[in-house]
């Protein structure tokens, strides 16, 4: 918790609040004391997006004999309206008595929820006598499947150093954020582009989205034009960060395009030969990088290292060569060990854990199961069967049907297990089914049954296993 003072007409006061990171499911508040006896507060919460404050949540406190409580959580927790794409948002408060401020803070807010033991970054209450005090997962990346692996920015300076099979880290970071531009409409229905005028314009200018023609435009006085001139340092692009004189002059894929909506920055990126929206945009949070990309030469493992905090402490001149093998690495680092693996046989799985990140497991099949349930109406059947009508033919107007598939993963040590036996309590679970015919990835909603999973700190290796239902049949009515 931190903690502020200020003053209600001259009477000192003093305020603990959130840390600069929290989650939204955990309990947040604001506790005020006063030398002021009593009074209302108007506490406002909104989210962040760039450089504007959208979605703004109001509530109104009174305060008794100089002291309140205020729950946060619920505000937080409104904040999130597509939790699957955007697990982590910066948002500001503001707390007020009529018009004059009190006192205001940030906090990046994540998806999710923290339990006494666990450990995010260096947040959490947890046992402090391990002698290795880094933060460390351990993962297994599929490399035959979509993959990603969910880092958290907790400041923009944050950088990600990585290597493969022990060898020694780069100098330079392995993922560095692509190029950001705005534009400002997506023109849906228009099935060409409009007669563009080849001069080449400076702002303002309107840059549209042609969807149909796959071709971002500017529109400036009522004029269309093929060619402008953009401000790089305001993030809006040339021609050339918006047109690929390669492919037909479509966006590029190694730009994120962002628009402006009543929620924040819609993040696009332009991937399988379409503009696909991506969540809302942040540069702080979680940056899901995919391994595949990072590590092309991998065989056996890979390991991400990148900075959690600013204490350093227990820090070495080796941080960026060896892990454990000269010295103790600081608690500001956070290690994220891949180990690779080529399996392809299974029901590949994704899904949001408790701590926001985006988790992957290739689980082995097991039974699957078809329950029907007839409705309640019957109608009869008229028709003559070989030029003779029958008596009590009836027919159950409608059937219904759910399928649930079975599933488990085998042998598995302690720490893959933690992440693993995560899925159980996951709201947003996927099942992968492959590419369509344009490369698109195909993820199906499903969700998991109720269920007991068991552990045993005796075994070496654990057994997981559990059962998850695919959307229910939708079958013809008569």
């Amino acid at each position: 918790m931190r903690q502020t003072t200020f003053k209600i007409l001259n009477q000192d006061s003093v305020a603990t609040y959130p840390d600069e990171m929290c989650f939204a499911f955990n309990p947040n508040f604001i506790e005020i004391e006063s030398a002021w006896p009593s009074g209302v507060f108007t506490v406002t919460v909104e989210k962040i997006s760039g450089i504007e404050s959208v979605a703004a949540q109001s509530i109104k406190v009174s305060f008794y004999k100089g002291k309140c409580k205020i729950y946060l959580s619920r505000l937080f927790e409104l904040m999130f309206d597509d939790p699957r794409n955007t697990r982590c948002i910066e948002v500001s408060v503001k707390v007020n008595i009529g018009t004059m401020q009190m006192f205001q803070f940030t906090t990046l807010v994540i998806w999710g929820n923290i339990a006494i033991g666990e450990r995010f970054g260096n947040l959490g209450v947890y046992s402090y006598e391990d002698n290795r005090h880094a933060f460390e997962r351990n993962l297994i990346w599929f490399r035959k499947f979509p993959f990603s692996v969910s880092l958290f920015r907790y400041n923009r300076e944050v950088e990600f150093f990585g290597r493969s099979d022990n060898n020694r880290y780069g100098n330079n970071p392995i993922y560095q954020n692509t190029k950001v531009c705005f534009f400002e409409k997506i023109e849906k229905l228009a099935p060409s582009l409009p007669t563009l005028l080849t001069t080449t314009v400076q702002l303002p200018f309107q840059v549209v989205y042609y969807a149909v023609a796959k071709r971002f435009v500017v529109l400036k006085d009522g004029k269309y034009y093929s060619n402008w001139q953009g401000d790089a340092e305001e993030h809006w692009g040339d021609t050339a960060d918006y047109c690929d004189n390669s492919n037909e002059k479509k966006p590029l894929a190694n730009v994120t395009y962002l628009l402006e909506t009543d929620r924040g920055y819609a993040r696009y990126r332009f991937m399988n030969d379409e503009l696909v929206y991506c969540g809302m945009f942040s540069d702080l949070g979680f940056e899901d990088i995919p391994p595949a990309s990072v590590f092309p030469n991998a065989q056996k493992s890979a390991t991400i290292k990148y900075k959690i905090s600013e204490e350093d402490r227990m820090m070495s001149v080796f941080d960026r060569t060896f892990d454990y093998t000269f010295f103790q690495t600081g608690e500001n680092v956070a290690l994220v060990n891949l180990q690779i693996s080529n399996e392809t046989a299974g029901h590949y799985l994704r899904w949001v854990d408790r701590h926001g990140n985006l988790q992957y497991f290739l689980f082995e099949k097991g039974d699957q199961q078809y329950k029907n349930k007839l409705g309640s109406n019957k109608v009869s059947q008229d028709d003559d069967i070989n030029g003779l009508y029958f008596a009590n033919v009836m027919r159950t107007r409608n059937i219904e049907c759910s399928i649930t598939h079975k599933c488990c993963a085998v042998n598995l040590p302690s720490d893959i297990f933690d992440y693993v036996v995560t899925i159980i309590t996951s709201p947003i679970v996927d099942l992968y089914c492959g590419k369509d015919g344009a490369g698109n990835e195909i993820w199906l909603p499903v969700n998991i049954q109720q269920n007991t999973v068991k552990y045993s700190p005796k075994k070496i290796l654990n057994n997981l296993e559990f059962s998850f239902a695919i959307p229910d049949v939708n079958a013809q009515s008569l």
